[in-house]
C-alpha cells in the first residue's frame, strides 16, 4: 500500500489528504525512487519480462549507458512495459521504460538510440529530482503533478498513454514542460553523438514517424511537449550550430530503410 501511494504521488495527481503519506518518500534518494517505481510496476504486472524486444532494447541501451557512465551515478536499466500507444519514460535512479508499441515503431538502432538518449537526458540533467527539491511542502503536489509526471511521460507525452494525468495544465506549466523536453532533446542528441556509433539524425527520423502515425494534434501552445515539427527544427538548428559535435553525421535517410 505504501508503495502504491508513493508511485501514484510521483506519476499521478494526488489529493491533499495523501500529503502525509508521501513526505517520507520524497526524502529518498533517486535510487530509492527508481526501486519503488519498478517494484510497483512489477507488482501491478506492467513489466514484461519475456518480451522479444529486449534483444534490441538492451543492445542499443548499453551503447547509450556507456556514453553517460561517468555522468550519472546510477547504472541504466531498460525495461519493456505494457501500453496501447507508443510511449517511453524514465524514472530517477537509472530506469528507462519502453513499451512494445514504441519498440515496434522504431525501425533501426539510430531511432531507438534517440528515444533512449532523450530519456537519459532527463536523468543526467536530474529534471525530476531538481523539480522535487525546488518545491516546498506546500507546493509539492503541484510540482509532482505538473512537472515530474510530464517528464515521466517521455517523448510521446502529448499522446494518450497509460501514465497520462487527468489534470488541467496551465500555460505556465506547459511552457515549463516544453522547455524541459527541449533540453532533453538537445542533451539526448549530444549523448547519441558521443556514442560514436549511433546517428543523432535518428531522433529526427523518429519524430517524422510520429507525425505520420499520430499527426500534430492541437495548438502548439496547448501542448505540454513541443510539436514534432518544432522539435525537428530545433534539432536541425542544433546540428548546424555545433559542427564540431554533429558535423560528421549525415541525414542518410536510414529512417526509410529498416535494418532489423
Amino acid at each position: 500500500m505504501q508503495r502504491r501511494v508513493f508511485l501514484h504521488s510521483l506519476i499521478g495527481a494526488v489529493g491533499v489528504s495523501q500529503l502525509t503519506h508521501i513526505t517520507s518518500a520524497l526524502a529518498l534518494d533517486e535510487g530509492e525512487v527508481g526501486r519503488e517505481v519498478f517494484l510497483q510496476l512489477r507488482d501491478d504486472g506492467d513489466v514484461l519480462f519475456d518480451s522479444p524486444y529486449y534483444e534490441h532494447l538492451n543492445e542499443v541501451g548499453q551503447t547509450i549507458a556507456a556514453a553517460v557512465k561517468s555522468r550519472y551515478p546510477y547504472p541504466l536499466r531498460f525495461h519493456v512495459v505494457k501500453g496501447d500507444s507508443a510511449n517511453a519514460f524514465s524514472v530517477p535512479g537509472g530506469a528507462i521504460y519502453v513499451n512494445e508499441p514504441l519498440l515496434k515503431m522504431v525501425r533501426n538502432r539510430d531511432e531507438l538510440g534517440g528515444v533512449l538518449a532523450h530519456e537519459t537526458g532527463h536523468m543526467v540533467l536530474h529534471h525530476v529530482a531538481k523539480s522535487i527539491k525546488r518545491a516546498g511542502v506546500e507546493d509539492i503536489l503541484g510540482t509532482l503533478g505538473s512537472i515530474a509526471a510530464q517528464i515521466l511521460l517521455g517523448p510521446l507525452g502529448a499522446i494518450p498513454a497509460n501514465y497520462a494525468l487527468d489534470i488541467a495544465q496551465s500555460a505556465e506549466d506547459n511552457n515549463l514542460s516544453r522547455h524541459i523536453e527541449a533540453q532533453a532533446d538537445e542533451e539526448g542528441a549530444r549523448i547519441v553523438a558521443s556514442t560514436g556509433t549511433l546517428n543523432p539524425y535518428g531522433m529526427i527520423w523518429f519524430f517524422e514517424t510520429m507525425k505520420r502515425v499520430y499527426g500534430n494534434h492541437g495548438a502548439y501552445w496547448e501542448q505540454n511537449h513541443p510539436f514534432d515539427d518544432q522539435r525537428i527544427t530545433d534539432l536541425l538548428n542544433e546540428f548546424k550550430n555545433d559542427p564540431a559535435t554533429f558535423g560528421k553525421f549525415k541525414d542518410t535517410r536510414a529512417g526509410d530503410e529498416p535494418y532489423w
